[in-house]
């Protein structure tokens, strides 16, 4: 399902959204969903890496102890 949200851009941000629709013959409603898929895709994966690297709970272990785990196979 979607839903119409109306936003506010520069002049600069708008016209690099326009150059990048007439470049691949994408609406710019496209073009700016993509980029916003893209970003918060991103942005999920930043948080999520934070999260596990401040668990506390969750084992780190250095880089040669990590070689010598995935090489004993």
């Amino acid at each position: 399902m979607t839903r119409v949200i109306s936003i506010r851009l520069n002049e600069d941000l708008l016209k690099k959204v326009e150059i990048i629709s007439r470049r691949l013959k994408r609406s710019k409603n496209w073009v700016i969903g993509e980029v916003l898929k893209n970003y918060l895709e991103e942005m999920y994966d930043v948080e999520e890496a934070k999260r596990i690297l401040l668990d506390e709970t969750d084992k780190l272990i250095d880089h040669e102890q990590a070689k010598k785990e995935l090489l004993s196979d």
